[in-house]
């Protein structure tokens, strides 16, 4: 079960460093991310391809919201203990 969370919690991490970029690139539409994301061939944790909708349920998820205020989205985010 811990190793199930944790990659989940490096699932999560490494969305939020995506999503921080395509916003840096101008990208801030969900829409434009996920257009992004498929392009990049970034899938969703079932390996679907992303809509609009599932970015704005994935960045309103808690763990998305954790990291992104913690400012873990990035490679950084990565050094945990």
């Amino acid at each position: 079960m811990a190793q199930r969370r944790h990659d989940i919690e490096a699932f999560v991490r490494q969305l939020v460093a995506e999503v921080e970029a395509a916003e840096a690139a101008g990208m801030t539409a969900p829409q434009a991310i996920a257009e992004h994301f498929n392009a990049k061939g970034v899938t969703t944790r079932k390996g679907r391809l992303w809509t609009g909708a599932t970015v704005v349920k994935f960045l309103g998820s808690p763990g998305a919201k954790r990291c992104r205020l913690s400012g873990k989205g990035g490679p950084q985010g990565d050094a945990e203990g």
